[in-house]
């Protein structure tokens, strides 16, 4: 049944905290435990085969079975050795903030109520985060997939007036820039608003991974005069394959020349401007502040639990009108603008309440140190794969991505991309770290990422020690 008396889900409750604590405190204090195990094809057709229930399953039973069968196979992150994709382990206070969310189940849409609030404050304080104008427009969304077309749909909306009524049919094709290592969301936000990937182009990059202007300004140069319209250019503040940070002041200059909307990918790396003011970045994210758009994801380096992106506009009205429609029957409660007039969801939850918590439990310093600690802790990686002759680099990225590849005796780039590949998959079935290959240059590379607040300098010398034991054991044939 559906209620629940008190005292029940107290007791429930209690338990549910309690695994969730011990788990939490294994991950912790235990240096044996798995990043990552993984799932017997038996487990994972048992939870996917499993019937409808009838009739209702006890409370307990359904317990035991999350104990037994879901949380010992995790997705990892939570790990101080998973080096995997950007997935941060939550913060704790934002698990909370999460179960308190829930009980509450409101619709932060708009109108009168705490929820609606709260996202006030907290994209009040991302936005100050950022250096961004405290005038702008923002909104949470799912992450940064969403983020990106948020501010791709107002850009495609004031560059083409009438598309809400019309479409497309009757501009000329806009056209998008980003470079070769951006986000693939970008190209399907281009997709999505009907631009189509025709109309995108992935300009080259430089020696250090970052878009290069002279052949962004000669694809620019050739679109307007083979007619087409440049409409944006989409930059990364970090980009997921290396790190790289495209370079925004030049981008903004151009943008501000060229009549063209500027948007950043700032998802994963945009919060690495908390390391610029601390850590000696070099000025790398000069530039942002000027951005139209920006896109970010504090479920990643804020350790927000997910799901958690944030959009940004620079011109709030703007984000309104590429969104707006406010049926009759929600227009009785609209002290403030509703957050379904900035974005595309009506029904929303209330994930604002995790991001408000933990950064009340962090702060701005906090956040700062701790980024700061992360980025340098990929800097003592990079310093040990180079000490290893059994390894090079292969990227030097700004941030806290590091990518690195095992030395093969042969030249055949065929034979050594097969054995980096055959590396990674050995470390991802042995569990104890995990770590994921990327493309770099056109070759295969280990790709480590480091956007945890349990990762200390041992688990970098356990990593690179299992690396190298699955580089002999995949020589030996094993």
């Amino acid at each position: 049944m559906l209620e629940m008396d008190a005292e029940e889900f107290r007791r429930l409750a209690h338990r549910a905290v309690d695994i969730v604590a011990d788990d939490l405190a294994g991950t912790q204090v235990d240096p044996q435990k798995p990043a990552r195990r993984p799932t017997s094809a038996g487990l994972r057709d048992r939870i996917m085969q499993a019937p409808l229930p009838v009739g209702p399953l006890d409370a307990d039973a359904i317990l035991d079975a999350f104990v037994a069968d879901i949380l010992p196979y995790p997705m990892g992150n939570g790990s101080p050795r998973f080096f995997a994709w950007v997935n941060s382990p939550p913060s704790p206070i934002g698990v909370i903030g999460d179960l308190l969310a829930a009980a509450m189940n409101p619709s932060v849409a708009g109108g009168d109520h705490a929820g609606t609030y709260v996202e006030h404050a907290a994209l009040r304080w991302i936005v100050a985060l950022l250096g961004l104008d405290p005038a702008a427009g923002a909104i949470l969304t799912s992450g940064g997939s969403v983020a990106n077309l948020v501010g791709l749909a107002v850009m495609r909306n004031r560059l083409a007036p009438g598309v809400r009524a019309s479409g497309l049919r009757a501009a000329p094709p806009l056209v998008i820039y980003t470079s070769t290592q951006g986000h693939s969301c970008i190209e399907k936000a281009v997709e999505i608003l009907g631009i189509g990937h025709d109309y995108l182009r992935k300009v080259a990059v430089d020696n250090d991974l970052r878009m290069d202007m002279t052949a962004l300004r000669t694809a620019i140069a050739a679109d307007r005069a083979a007619g087409l319209r440049p409409a944006c250019v989409a930059a990364s503040a970090g980009t997921v394959n290396s790190g790289a940070i495209d370079p925004l002041a030049d981008i903004a200059d151009l943008c501000a020349a060229e009549g063209l909307w500027f948007h950043v990918d700032g998802a994963y790396g945009g919060f690495g401007l908390l390391a610029e003011q601390t850590g000696g970045l070099d000025g790398l994210y000069a530039g942002l502040e000027r951005a139209d758009s920006v896109a970010v994801d504090p479920h990643k380096w804020l350790s927000i639990p997910i799901e958690c992106g944030c959009a940004i506009v620079r011109d709030r009205a703007a984000m309104r009108e590429t969104f707006s429609l406010v049926p009759a029957y929600l227009r009785d409660d609209t002290e403030l603008p509703w957050f379904s007039e900035f974005g595309i969801q009506q029904t929303r939850g209330f994930r604002a309440l995790k991001l408000w918590m933990t950064l009340q439990a962090v702060g701005a310093d906090g956040y700062r140190t701790e980024i700061t600690r992360q980025v340098a802790l990929a800097a003592m990686l990079r310093d040990r794969v180079e000490a290893r002759p059994a390894l090079e680099l292969v990227a030097d990225g700004p941030l806290s991505i590091v990518c690195f590849r095992v030395r093969t005796p042969t030249d055949s780039p065929a034979t050594a991309d097969a054995v980096n590949r055959a590396v990674s998959a050995r470390l991802q079935a042995d569990g104890r770290v995990f770590i994921t290959t990327t493309v770099i240059r056109g070759v295969v590379a280990l790709r480590a990422c480091i956007v945890n607040f349990r990762t200390r300098e041992q688990d970098l010398d356990v990593l690179l020690d299992e690396v190298e034991a699955a580089a002999r054991a995949v020589a030996a044939g094993g």
